[in-house]
């Protein structure tokens, strides 16, 4: 929603999935059944692709798209698709390091 009523800030729901990979970090550390390290994977999947949301379409979707071109909104798509893929594999490459 414009101006700020409604909707949701900007990186909320990659923050949200942060602190639900930190809390199951931490529940890994004390030690915790070592299956459930395994969620932590789609969860960083899942962090890569809003991370990816927030940075390279946020901008071309407020007021659903009405004030961007046709061209910043096919480089954004571009750019997000691409990073989303990227993103996804590089957070699921560090939860393996932590793990």
């Amino acid at each position: 929603m414009p101006n700020g009523h409604g909707g949701s800030p900007r990186f909320f729901s990659a923050l949200i999935l942060m602190i639900c990979l930190i809390a199951l970090y931490s529940a890994l550390l004390k030690g915790a059944t070592p299956w459930l390290g395994w969620i932590g994977y789609p969860l960083a999947a899942a962090f890569g692709w809003r991370l990816a949301y927030g940075l390279h379409m946020w901008k071309v979707t407020e007021y659903d798209g009405a004030y961007s071109s046709e061209e910043a909104i096919d480089g954004a798509i571009y750019r997000y698709l691409i990073g989303s893929v990227v993103y996804a594999v590089m957070a699921m490459v560090a939860w393996y390091f932590l793990t």
